[in-house]
């Protein structure tokens, strides 16, 4: 069994073109729920430093989350696939090797997003966790600007986004 078939439910395969799409969709859907999952624990922290009385830290804790919705929309609500030579005709076994390993780098980067966010809780220097939060917003702007990339690759090889 391979990497996808341990973490992603439903994986079909990329080098199956007729369900490359729906495979696309179950990815970003998978993707998006893992990051739904850690923004309930994100949002439980938020409390407690509420809570505490650490109102200093709001406002880079309200950068994640504000950055933490926009990339979970972004895969929840993205096209799902392209049209056109990627889903329709033959497209290279590099080019759909290419796609996977940009697909695994991201589910990899997501699952370290959910570690981070778990690992705020441990943190007791306001200071270190100011600093941690800022890092923590970079690293889900990163993902997000990553996945222009993404759109890049495959429009690359000929395909049209679709909806």
């Amino acid at each position: 069994m391979g990497f996808w078939e341990k973490v992603l439910p439903g994986y079909k395969g990329y080098k199956e073109r007729e369900t490359a799409r729906n495979t696309d969709k179950i990815l970003r859907e998978f993707l998006a729920s893992k990051l739904r999952e850690a923004r309930g624990h994100y949002d439980d922290f938020k409390a407690e430093l509420t809570r505490r009385g650490n109102l200093g830290l709001m406002n880079p804790a309200e950068k994640v989350t504000q950055t933490l919705g926009k990339l979970m929309d972004r895969l929840r609500y993205a096209n799902y696939g392209f049209s056109g030579r990627w889903f329709g005709q033959k497209i290279g076994v590099d080019e759909l090797d290419k796609v996977h390993q940009f697909d695994k780098t991201l589910a990899t980067r997501v699952e370290q997003i959910t570690k981070d966010i778990r690992a705020l809780e441990s943190i007791d220097d306001d200071a270190a966790l100011t600093n941690a939060l800022k890092e923590l917003a970079k690293v889900i702007r990163d993902v997000d600007e990553s996945l222009n990339d993404r759109e890049q690759i495959l429009r690359t090889f000929g395909g049209e986004a679709i909806e």
